[in-house]
């Protein structure tokens, strides 16, 4: 077989960090053996969040964050933010599923550009506005492979939205950003062109919780983020910006008005001719087409099989968290890759459209990818996302090695 997902993304360290996390994570979710149920736990802080929305919650709101593709992608993130401290981890993983249960996230996602622009009154004429004009979008690839994102200060003027129209807004942006930043090493990286900027631009409610968004529910997300054209008036700012930042975060931040220091991040094929590069691709922003009708009992039939694929992956990676034998780590592997298809059906019933869906930037089959320009045919897909013919082909022979090891493993029927 190939090689399991452990072994291309994490090191023995990690992968001890791990089952270690999912043993602590199921103790306090109630996930775990029934012979360990009477034990305690000893994260007294998590569990007392928990307490807040109950167990079931919390549970919900973990597979709708974690199993839109191999869980593991999601959680490494929080153990690597805490350098591997596994209850400073799970309280952070904790507190973010409290703020996505708390903030309604998955209404968020849901909505879809259409959703929002379709919402009565000032607050669906600001996301227009905002999503129209080019404020911030992803296009393109770094040279490490994850997209790129650019920020245009100049369109920014705080009061032109409520407070909770710019938040929805901001995680918005961020879940669109996050189907493109999902597995471990598909990282960010961010240009802010600051060429225009004034006061009449600087948002500090927005500017905070973006930053609360990158810290606490979108950790490791980030590859860089390049501060372009900076003006006088920004580095004053930006003293007080710096010092409410993450250490993490700011070390990732460069200021810089030399178009070839973003070069060394992103290659001039994909970074924007406004900027100094020599992609043509311009914001053209293009309304989805509408959500098509969707039979209901698919997608009852949908999530019932997510359902029964979310207990075999707790059953296995019991297992492997007492055994992290080849063929444990195997089979949980193989759960997750069964996972990983049903989100690729169920998304759209759980996902409105956004301007990437019909740019053609998110495939339906799993795929995403970029083009130059608007005229080019030619598509550059990530090398770090698997698509759904190739992820079939993956649990077949799996299923197939299963077969000659005699090992039993959990039999899911995709629609082909």
């Amino acid at each position: 077989m190939s090689a399991s997902n452990q072994e291309q993304f994490f090191n023995d360290e990690e992968t001890t960090a791990l089952r270690n996390f999912w043993k602590q994570l199921f103790s306090l979710l109630g996930l775990n053996p029934a012979s360990e149920k009477s034990l305690p736990t000893s994260n007294d802080g998590a569990q007392s969040i928990i307490s807040l929305h109950g167990r079931e919650k919390f549970a919900e709101a973990l597979w709708n964050f974690t199993t839109v593709d191999d869980p593991d992608y999601t959680c490494i993130k929080f153990v690597r933010a805490r350098k591997l401290n596994i209850d400073e981890a799970i309280t952070m993983l904790i507190e973010c599923l409290k703020w996505r249960i708390e903030f309604n996230v998955e209404s968020v996602i849901f909505k879809g550009d259409i959703g929002f622009m379709s919402e009565k009154g000032e607050d669906g004429d600001a996301f227009t506005k905002q999503i129209s004009c080019g404020k911030t979008f992803v296009q393109g690839f770094s040279k490490m492979g994850g997209p790129v994102a650019y920020v245009f200060a100049k369109h920014y003027k705080a009061g032109e939205q409520s407070p909770k129209a710019m938040e929805d807004f901001v995680v918005y942006a961020m879940e669109s950003i996050r189907m493109f930043t999902i597995n471990p090493k598909s990282k960010i990286t961010v240009v802010i062109d600051l060429a225009g900027f004034g006061l009449v631009n600087m948002d500090w409610k927005a500017t905070m919780f973006l930053n609360k968004c990158l810290e606490a529910y979108y950790p490791e997300s980030l590859q860089t983020l390049i501060i372009f054209n900076a003006p006088w008036v920004f580095h004053g700012i930006w003293k007080v910006i710096s010092s409410t930042l993450d250490p993490v975060v700011r070390s990732k931040i460069t200021m810089t008005k030399s178009v070839e220091d973003i070069r060394t991040h992103i290659d001039k094929s994909y970074l924007l001719e406004d900027l100094g590069g020599d992609s043509t691709w311009k914001w053209c922003y293009k309304v989805p087409t509408a959500r098509p009708e969707l039979e209901d009992s698919r997608k009852q039939e949908l999530l019932s099989q997510k359902k029964n694929l979310i207990d075999h992956y707790v059953k296995v990676t019991n297992s492997w968290i007492d055994d992290d034998s080849v063929t444990n780590t195997q089979l949980r592997d193989f759960v997750a890759s069964m996972l990983r298809v049903n989100h690729l059906s169920l998304d759209p019933f759980m996902r409105g459209k956004t301007a990437y869906h019909q740019e053609g930037n998110i495939r339906e089959n799993g795929q995403m990818g970029f083009r130059t320009s608007h005229t080019s045919s030619q598509w550059e897909f990530s090398k770090y996302y698997t698509s759904r013919d190739e992820l079939l082909d993956k649990i077949k022979r799996s299923q197939d090695n299963f077969k000659i090891q005699k090992v039993d493993y959990p039999i899911v029927e995709f629609e082909l």
